[in-house]
């Protein structure tokens, strides 16, 4: 008799184990999500055009970006990272990751004082002569159109299992609903996915992805079962007719994209026979397509 009450506790304890978890893996909530706004702007230091790109998100007061001249070219772009020490007023450190000092550190060429979002006004110094210079840029998205404070992004997050590249099963942080509050209230809900989050984390990427003026959504995903390419977005792009955000399959399909502001153009990275090529995309009547392929050097 003892014996079958111990049997029977024992079962009752493994069932209890197994509706814990299907609870974790099953419980969905609305998760603290991260928006990253993507502002690209040209402009000039001094007399010299620049195109600068600043990455500013919603938890934090710092940032990061990159600008270039446009008499070098983009592949000669220079990092930014800084802190917003006010609203709308941003102190920026320049460094060339080309170039280290003593302690193999990327060299800190100069630092940007600015003000402004909607365009930018400020001063360049030199880091090593002190040499000031003034900055104008004008932002290439408009903001009158849709404005990113405006709007408020929820990813529904649950745990669940997926196999990894290993073959071994383990629990991730998925999203299966996108949320879309405009001035406080529900706008829309987006679905039709069921994705793991890159790194866990619960973020939204507005950016201008077909070069129309208005933020489009990109949210970072993750491939667990890829020894490879692991990572890409799911991207919806905002309809200035409807005013809501519709999921693009072409880009999903795509997956992982740089897009190029000044170009207007958005590339990706494949390999061939002979090795890592370059394929090129651009638009034409909400359609993309490619249109050159380099190899990378």
């Amino acid at each position: 008799m003892q014996l079958q009450v111990l049997m029977y506790l024992a079962g009752m304890m493994t069932k209890l184990k197994i509706l814990t978890g299907m609870l974790l893996c099953c419980t969905v909530t609305q998760a603290q999500t991260i928006t990253t706004v993507t502002y690209n702007y040209t402009g000039a230091v001094s007399k010299y055009p620049i195109e600068m790109q600043l990455l500013i998100s919603s938890n934090t007061d710092t940032l990061t970006g990159e600008y270039y001249y446009t008499r070098n070219g983009r592949d000669a772009r220079l990092d930014l990272s800084g802190i917003r020490t006010g609203q709308d007023s941003l102190f920026l450190t320049e460094k060339n990751f080309r170039v280290r000092d003593a302690k193999g550190k990327s060299l800190v060429t100069g630092n940007f004082l600015l003000a402004g979002i909607d365009s930018l006004s400020g001063k360049w110094t030199n880091a090593k002569t002190g040499t000031t210079l003034q900055v104008t840029g004008t932002l290439r998205e408009n903001l009158q159109w849709l404005r990113p404070s405006d709007y408020d992004f929820r990813l529904r997050t649950y745990k669940g299992q997926m196999e990894n590249a290993g073959g071994n099963t383990s629990t991730y942080t998925k999203t299966n609903l996108l949320d879309v509050y405009y001035k406080g209230k529900l706008l829309q809900s987006l679905s039709g996915f069921d994705q793991a989050l890159y790194d866990h984390r619960a973020e939204v990427i507005l950016e201008d992805l077909n070069f129309d003026g208005y933020f489009d959504v990109k949210v970072p995903i993750y491939f667990p079962d890829r020894a490879k390419y692991d990572g890409s977005f799911l991207y919806f792009l905002f309809n200035k007719y409807t005013h809501k955000f519709e999921a693009n399959q072409q880009l999903n399909d795509l997956e992982y994209l740089t897009f190029d502001a000044v170009k207007k153009e958005f590339y990706r990275y494949d390999q061939d026979a002979d090795g890592f090529i370059i394929n090129y995309y651009k638009w034409s009547s909400g359609e993309a397509y490619r249109v050159r392929t380099e190899k990378e050097q």
